[in-house]
Order: C-alpha cells, then sequence, then structure tokens
C-alpha cells in the first residue's frame, strides 16, 4: 500500500510515494525553525551513523546564515554594514561577501531584475514594519536611483555606501544560499539521500530512493491549500516566488512583496516562478528575478542567460483558472494533477 508524505512551509511542498512492502531504510526526519520560518530534515541513507551529525551540520549552518544576513537583527553582519557611514567602505566577512558577489551577478545578468540593495522599497512599502502603506508616487521615484548607490569590489571584499538610504537586503537569496552550504556539509561527511527543506526552499540530495527521484509538489498560488503539480528531480535545489508568500494589505487591497526595482512597485504578471538547478542560491535568487519580468522577459533571460535553469511559471487565466509554462526539459517530468487538469494548461517552451 502505498503513502503519502507532505512537508512544507512555504510555496513548495515535498510529496514522497513509498510503498509499504519497500526494503528501503524508512526516513528518518527532524523540524526545526530558522531564518524566520520552518526547516527541516530527512535523511533516507541505509547508514544511520551519520543521523546526528548531519541534523547538528543543517542547523549549524542555518544559524550561520541567518546571525549573518538577518536584516531583523540589529546585531547581523549585514545590519551593520546597512548602518556604516557613507563614503566609509569596510570589509565584509566571505560569508557575507560571497553571498552579495552571487546577488550581484545575478542583478548584472537580470538586467537589475533582481536588486540586492532594494531593502529601502521594503521599508517604504511598509514591510519592514509589518504595517504597510501606500507610498507617494513622487517619493518612490526619487527613491529608486539610489537602489544601486553602494560599491562592492569582490577580490577585498570592500563595500561601501554612496546613499544614507542604500540598505541591502538579502532575502531573495539567502535561503538559496544556506541550502546549498549545508548540502555541501551533508556531502562532505558523507551522506548521499537527503531532503533539506528551508522554509519551503528545497535542497533534493541524490535520489529518493535506489533509482527514484523526489516527486515535488509545487503548490497552487490561487489556493494554498492545493497542489497543482508533480515535479521529479534528482540531486537538485527547488525554490518557489510567488506573491502569495508575503504581503501586505493597504485599503483593502493585498500588495506583494517581490518589489520591481525598475518601478518601486510590487511585480505583477505571474502568480508564481519554480526553479530548479544545482545550485541552490543561483535558483532563490533566479526565482525573484524572473517574477519581477513576468512572462516574456522570465523566458528571455532563462534562454538567454540561463538555459542549464529549469523553471516552471505560473500565469492567472482567469477566475481560478492556471496558464502553466516550463521549459522544454521538464517535459514527461512535469504533469499537472488531475484535480487542475480541467482549471490549468500546460506548454512547454
Amino acid at each position: 500500500m502505498a503513502g503519502l508524505t507532505r512537508w512544507a512551509a512555504g510555496g513548495v511542498a515535498l510529496a514522497v510515494l513509498a510503498c509499504a512492502c519497500s526494503r528501503e531504510p524508512a526516513p528518518r526526519r527532524s523540524s526545526f525553525t530558522s531564518m524566520g520560518t520552518g526547516a527541516a530534515l530527512e535523511l533516507r541513507d541505509a547508514d544511520r551513523s551519520l543521523d546526528s551529525l548531519a541534523l547538528v551540520a543543517v542547523e549549524s549552518r542555518f544559524r550561520q546564515v541567518e546571525a549573518c544576513m538577518n536584516v531583523w537583527d540589529a546585531a547581523s553582519e549585514l545590519s551593520r554594514a546597512n548602518r556604516a557611514a557613507v563614503d566609509s567602505p569596510l570589509t565584509l566577512s566571505p560569508l557575507l561577501g560571497d553571498c552579495l558577489a552571487q546577488a550581484l551577478d545575478l542583478r548584472a545578468r537580470s538586467g537589475g531584475a533582481f536588486e540586492p540593495g532594494a531593502g529601502p522599497l521594503m521599508k517604504r512599502w511598509g514591510f519592514l514594519r509589518r504595517e504597510g502603506r501606500l507610498p507617494d508616487p513622487d517619493s518612490l521615484r526619487s527613491l529608486l536611483p539610489k537602489l544601486g548607490a553602494y560599491d562592492y569590489a569582490p577580490a577585498t571584499r570592500s563595500f561601501g555606501r554612496r546613499d544614507a538610504e542604500v540598505a541591502l537586503d538579502l532575502g531573495g537569496i539567502a535561503k538559496g544560499y544556506a541550502l546549498e552550504l549545508a548540502a555541501s556539509d551533508l556531502r562532505a561527511l558523507g551522506v548521499g539521500r537527503a531532503l533539506i527543506d528551508l522554509g519551503g526552499n528545497l535542497y533534493c540530495l541524490g535520489e529518493a530512493s535506489a533509482g527514484r527521484p523526489w516527486r515535488v509538489g509545487i503548490r497552487d498560488p490561487l489556493d494554498r491549500d492545493r497542489y497543482f503539480a508533480w515535479l521529479t528531480v534528482t540531486d537538485a535545489a527547488v525554490a518557489t516566488s510567488g506573491s502569495y508568500e508575503r504581503f501586505v494589505t493597504i485599503d483593502g487591497r493585498r500588495y506583494g512583496h517581490i518589489m520591481n526595482p525598475a518601478t518601486g512597485r510590487p511585480a505583477e504578471g505571474l502568480l508564481s516562478v519554480t526553479t530548479v538547478t544545482s545550485h541552490a542560491a543561483l535558483g532563490d535568487g533566479l526565482a525573484t528575478a524572473l517574477f519581477v519580468l513576468g512572462p516574456e522577459g522570465a523566458r528571455a533571460l532563462l534562454r538567454g542567460e540561463y538555459p542549464e535553469v529549469e523553471a516552471v511559471l505560473v500565469l492567472p487565466a482567469g477566475g481560478d483558472s492556471l496558464r502553466v509554462e516550463a521549459t522544454a526539459s521538464l517535459e514527461g517530468r512535469l504533469e499537472l494533477l488531475p484535480s487542475h487538469r480541467d482549471r490549468a494548461t500546460l506548454r512547454f517552451f
């Protein structure tokens, strides 16, 4: 008899079908809280001797990244960098410096769709106070040139602000960065099969079982209690960005937290974006950039800069219907669930 396991805290949830008669070892799951969200580790190797070490390694890595990059913590290195005096560069730690370098590479390749300096926009819209307010259009326009008013030299890890309003926010890439480091730590320990979940961002290490991929369910952005599709992956990271994940309500209207740096307003056009890649930090940040660019820009960026990345774009199709577009490499590995075959269309590009 088959059993179904679903667990995750964010836009992606893992669902595994396991046969009760299987000779595979039973999964060992541990759940905890980290980086302001739910986290979990599932281990599937037959050798259980590494289980305790693996859990300690993942939790420790997540705590390290959180202590470094948490914008809500005034004592974090990122918060201290955001308070640094204008025109007084400081040297970042290797951890923060490497994450920022990856974020800036994505900014350059996405034409600015991913902006690690979007902190002032988050503040202006009220996300940092968890109390939304509609910004004055003129104040938004005056703020946009300041988003990139900082300098970073990767070779020396020198970071400097050129304007007092500059504030880095690595929330769009930090979870993926932490996942990538944690997966590397598990490999170094000798772990071969594991699932690491951080707020719904997943790293599916190795195979789910011998010869079988992991099966990942993608959440319906219009109904968070349901999933619209299955996706099979092996040894890859899966990340989802969507307007439903975090938002503020202003005058009865909901505004998503993913900001378009070109307009200063929440990005529109897509309901969610899911990426599949071997590099979790890239997948996390790229999901945000693709969401900002909208369907046409997302397809162009994938084809031009990231042909190796697999992606699922979800668009509104009226009412509770969905239009799903996915990279051609996912054909045969992505399928709509029976519950959505009459209210969703799927095409590959």
